[in-house]
């Protein structure tokens, strides 16, 4: 039988619930093979994303996930996923940057990441609302493709940040609230 938590017992404070670090890691580690099969589709450059998601996972500090970024880029110049392309990047970036400089052995309170969250929605919200503007007057894009993609992407990010982000940002910041 435990006598308490490890906070309790350390003296340590505790705001809140806490992911394992490797967490932050495995959610970029996703959007890149994710990501890639969606923008690059099947063929042997697939295997070289998947590769470098990997690298990135395992190395964040190392130049992997860059190169996964600048791979999608080209892969997705043609602008028919741009909307997952801008997705996919960012969350390979922003997970890349918070994995290289969290310990491995961490855990991280979810509350600790709510800054992060909000910038990464707000930017998403941007993002998805000028991949709208610039993929609407292409004309194959066609009812389901970037640009229907676009609006539910935009949609569900300000319902997410609504939904989540707006009701912890209006407590009085007591970590036991």
């Amino acid at each position: 039988m435990r006598a308490g938590s490890r906070a309790e017992r350390t003296g340590a404070p505790s705001i809140g619930a806490a992911v394992p670090a490797w967490t932050i890691g495995a959610l970029g580690l996703a959007a890149g093979l994710v990501g890639s099969a969606v923008v690059i589709g099947a063929s042997g450059w697939l295997v070289v994303a998947a590769v470098l998601a990997v690298a990135a996972a395992l190395l964040p500090r190392g130049p992997f996930a860059a190169l996964l970024v600048v791979q999608l880029a080209i892969a997705g110049l043609n602008g028919t996923n741009l909307p997952v392309l801008l997705l996919t990047t960012h969350l390979v970036l922003a997970t890349s940057l918070l994995w290289a400089w969290t310990p491995r052995t961490a855990r991280v309170q979810l509350r600790a990441l709510r800054p992060s969250g909000l910038r990464f929605a707000s930017v998403q919200i941007g993002a998805q609302a000028v991949a709208f503007v610039v993929v609407a007057p292409s004309a194959g894009a066609g009812p389901i493709g970037g640009v229907w993609l676009a609006v539910a992407g935009a949609v569900g990010l300000l319902a997410l940040a609504l939904g989540l982000f707006v009701p912890t940002l209006l407590q009085d910041g007591d970590p036991e609230s």
